[in-house]
């Protein structure tokens, strides 16, 4: 195989490589394995914020009984002393009505707040049921793309292997120059470092190139590096050459 035949194979090799890249060709399903972990992750600080919730109700609930019963015995001994009002001056009566109010709507409070407790408290288990549901729902999913995505890159990574054997055998066969120009070229333009010249133009960027690089390729048939995109220049008659 001739020199030009040589570089249009390596880089019809490297247009395959690029194609079966398993970085691009498996990016939307490793995105979506990315936006279920993140959804995993999201439900299982619900259920832990969940149960934080459950317990600080929990210990709230705990105070307000344990406050009730005091709560309780200043009302009945404030309603004692309002009944027992003889002789009390105007001013102690109002302080003590006050009090008693002030103690009463506490205690309402305090229920409203231990009703408001107990129903979450109701509601917590299935609430709880519900997002470890999902969760699994969301694992499930992970765990069958993220195995779908672990065959197709181990297929798509022996396939590439492949064609890097393949390209390092025929890299072998080039001079140690044309080889570093075609490896500078692939470090430029990945996808496709090879390029044919026609017309005085480079089919990679499609800019037309200077008379001598023209002449350099063309008639002398040399490969040479295009002046704008640095991509590998091969004459239009390359592959019978």
């Amino acid at each position: 195989m001739g020199v030009a035949a040589t570089l249009l194979a390596l880089g019809a090799i490297s247009e395959e490589k690029n194609r079966i890249d398993p970085k691009k060709q498996l990016a939307p399903i490793y995105q979506e394995i990315k936006t279920l972990r993140g959804l995993i992750l999201a439900g299982e600080k619900q259920v832990s914020d969940l149960r934080l919730r459950q317990e600080e109700r929990q210990r709230e609930l705990a105070a307000i009984l344990e406050k009730a019963p005091a709560l309780k015995e200043n009302i009945i001994r404030a309603k004692e002393k309002m009944a027992r009002q003889r002789g009390m001056s105007l001013k102690d009566m109002l302080e003590i009505q006050q009090e008693v109010a002030r103690a009463e709507e506490k205690q309402l409070r305090d229920e409203a707040r231990m009703a408001d407790i107990r129903r979450a408290n109701e509601a917590y288990p299935a609430e709880r049921e519900q997002l470890l549901a999902r969760i699994k729902e969301l694992k499930e999913n992970y765990n069958g793309l993220a195995g779908q995505y672990n065959q197709e890159k181990a297929q798509a990574d022996l396939r590439v292997a492949a064609l890097i054997s393949r390209e390092e055998g025929m890299l072998e066969e080039l001079t140690p120059a044309v080889a570093t120009m075609y490896r500078e070229a692939l470090g430029h333009c990945p996808e496709n470092p090879v390029a044919i010249l026609e017309k005085g133009i480079c089919g990679g960027c499609r800019i037309g190139l200077s008379k001598q690089l023209i002449k350099h390729v063309c008639q002398d048939g040399q490969p040479a590096r295009c002046e704008n995109c640095l991509r590998l220049l091969l004459p239009a008659d390359a592959a019978n050459r």
